[in-house]
């Protein structure tokens, strides 16, 4: 019974990335806040109107690119983001909201965690001017604990519980 679970789980998910779709985006080159790489697991539940949401994320930030996954509770991937030199690429699953766009992902992310003075603010301004960050300490440990962003013009709340893993 529980190696039928397992492939059920498996056949699922398998189902679910391949029915991912591709969207292209142009974005600002990849710049590594404080020249430091990060591997970071991040626990993210909110609200998007009334559709409550978790996902769990992986954030891998390198000098040359950032790849972000998400999973639901389940398991499922739900998006992959690459953003590199060359732009952004984003793959979502078919059962993820048409919304969700991986541009406004990333510049809620430079908003949220890059440094205040780091050149990616200013870039960015057009989106991190509607956002009420709350920081459960300060800003340049935002990677390591949780924090409590809002947007009420677009509809959502969300608490980010981040984790930086040692390399």
């Amino acid at each position: 019974m529980r190696i039928k679970s397992l492939f059920l789980l498996f056949l699922f998910g398998v189902t679910a990335c391949a029915t991912e779709t591709v969207r292209e985006a142009d974005f600002l080159p990849w710049d590594l806040p404080d020249g430091q790489t990060r591997e970071v697991v991040q626990l993210l539940d909110g609200r998007y109107g009334d559709k409550p949401f978790s996902l769990q994320i992986r954030l891998s930030m390198r000098e040359d690119k950032m790849l972000i996954a998400g999973v639901d509770p389940l398991g499922r991937r739900a998006f992959d983001i690459l953003w590199d030199d060359a732009g952004v690429r984003a793959a979502k699953a078919d059962w993820i909201s048409e919304e969700l766009n991986a541009v406004d992902i990333l510049k809620v992310i430079v908003a949220t965690y890059w440094p205040e003075n780091d050149p990616m603010q200013e870039k960015v301004r057009d989106r991190a001017g509607n956002l009420e960050i709350n920081y459960q300490s300060r800003r340049d440990n935002a990677w390591n604990e949780t924090v409590q962003i809002s947007d009420s013009e677009v509809g959502y709340v969300m608490t980010i519980v981040s984790y930086e893993l040692p390399e």
